[in-house]
């Protein structure tokens, strides 16, 4: 009995030390391999590092290289012959070469396009009265500026006589351009206005045009057709030419308005009377007449 007992206590005693020893030997294999596994992370996030700094440097060495080719530069002589890498755009009345010579001698900034500073050649532009607003775009490969004008609109222009170039022009901001270089302009749908190249500076002021845009509206809303021009070389003798006839106002006092009015009653008229009608007078208060051409 006694032997039994010593030899099932023996034997229990040895299962137990063999269930520790697994158990140790398990959880050093399992910390053995954990530590690999940490290590293996490591090196594997080392490596991802060492790649990313690569990679960083590799973009700044690009990125400078690419900032650096002449593509993203203007040439040194770019405002010295700012046709070639200079485009203008919408421009109508105001001439290429005009632009192109207000921005002559500027100072080629040695930085990439982008980085330009368009501050000295807007200064340039709006030196030129015709130009309202002005906007420049930079575009690189190869590097190259592009001028976006926005011209003042004419509604007004101004000769000495009919079949001569126009001398001056009045915008509907208020502004008189006299400059012979800008006079580029379509008349079709433009009031003409003949006057004296004297009174250009002394008596066209924008008051003065005012005036006589309102006198010219009054006479196309009472005859119904458009007013080609005003002569007013004679500020007391002032007439206005319709597609169908002439007109003649006299002075364009207080009472032009009313003597406008009867336009209305008289135009009916012209088509029942010889063809050799002159203009029709309306300078005289309350009293009308045609004045007729004279007989060769």
């Amino acid at each position: 009995m006694t032997d039994r007992f010593n030899n099932t206590g023996k034997h229990k005693y040895n299962s137990g030390q063999q269930d520790d020893f697994s158990s140790v030997k398990h959880s050093v294999s399992h910390k053995k391999r954990e530590r690999k596994l940490r290590k293996k992370r490591k090196k594997l996030t080392q490596l991802k590092s060492f790649l990313k700094f690569v990679v960083v440097v590799i973009l700044i060495v690009l990125s400078y290289m690419i900032i650096k080719m002449p593509q993203w530069y203007l040439p040194v002589d770019a405002f010295n012959h700012p046709e070639k890498n200079i485009e203008i755009v919408n421009n109508k009345i105001i001439p290429d070469y005009v632009i192109y010579d207000s921005i002559k001698g500027l100072k080629t900034p040695q930085l990439p396009i982008f980085l330009i500073k368009t501050k000295p050649v807007m200064q340039r532009i709006y030196k030129i009265p015709v130009i309202k607003k002005a906007y420049i775009r930079r575009y690189g490969f190869p590097a190259r500026l592009q001028i976006i004008i926005r011209e003042r609109t004419p509604i007004a222009i101004l000769k000495p006589d009919l079949k001569k170039p126009p001398i001056a022009f009045f915008t509907s901001d208020g502004v008189l351009v006299t400059n012979k270089r800008y006079m580029n302009i379509p008349d079709e749908n433009i009031l003409k206005i003949i006057t004296t190249p004297k009174d250009l500076n002394k008596k066209i002021t924008a008051k003065k045009i005012q005036e006589i845009e309102r006198v010219v509206k009054a006479v196309e809303t009472y005859s119904n057709e458009k007013v080609e021009y005003i002569d007013i070389r004679k500020s007391n003798d002032v007439f206005v030419k319709i597609h169908t006839i002439n007109i003649r106002l006299g002075v364009l006092d207080s009472t032009v308005y009313e003597r406008i009015k009867r336009i209305y009653t008289i135009l009916p008229q012209i088509s029942n009377v010889d063809s050799r009608i002159k203009y029709i007078d309306l300078s005289w208060d309350k009293v009308n007449y045609l004045k007729l051409q004279k007989v060769k």
